[in-house]
């Protein structure tokens, strides 16, 4: 069972806004990452946000295993019911890449889906934890922007993931998200997709 104040306690966090994707509901898609985590050991997950580059999580992933910490991604509710918009494209990924220069084939059994472009990454998932309670909750003011950690964390379309360093800055007024999911990264962390 993972230790969500811990989790929430690290310097380095990432932070995404899960919603439906390509025909698939929240538990479907869960369901199909855990067995591929199960089967390949690992699993991709499509993000596309200008605040959360692959480059830039590579960097904050970095940062943190020189400091001897994991990083997470938690997975939390839109502040409104329609606030994350479903993703409409389901173009399949058939490469990877660590560096944006050496090509490999998605590995058999995990399956990426979305709208795939020069501008898609995915985060590279070790493990994948549904959090069940409703009380589970992250105040997101105790988070500031990884990149410039003077300005308060700002969650809107186009920057739904944000790569979070843990410092108290007051900042948008629904500051309390329900926890829907917790994965831990693996190195290389994110991958160029296409």
């Amino acid at each position: 069972m993972l230790k969500v104040n811990r989790i929430l306690g690290n310097k380095y966090l990432i932070i995404s806004v899960l919603g439906h994707h390509a025909g698939e509901s929240e538990s479907e898609i869960f369901r199909r990452k855990k067995e591929e985590i199960k089967e390949v050991g690992k699993s991709f997950w499509l993000i596309k946000s200008f605040k959360a580059r692959t480059e830039h999580i590579q960097d904050i992933c970095k940062i943190a295993s020189d400091e001897n910490q994991d990083v997470y991604c938690v997975f939390i509710q839109a502040s409104q019911k329609n606030g994350a918009q479903p993703t409409k494209n389901n173009s399949v990924a058939v490469k990877f890449s660590p560096d944006n220069l050496n090509w490999f084939d998605i590995p058999r059994g995990i399956k990426v889906t979305g709208k795939i472009d020069k501008n898609t990454t995915a985060l590279v998932l070790e493990t994948l934890e549904f959090i069940n309670k409703e009380d589970v909750l992250i105040d997101l003011w105790n988070y500031s922007y990884f990149l410039n950690n003077h300005q308060p964390i700002k969650i809107m379309q186009g920057a739904s993931t944000i790569l979070c360093v843990r410092k108290y800055n007051i900042g948008m007024k629904s500051r309390y998200r329900k926890i829907i999911a917790i994965a831990k990264l693996k190195e290389p962390f994110a991958v160029w997709l296409k």
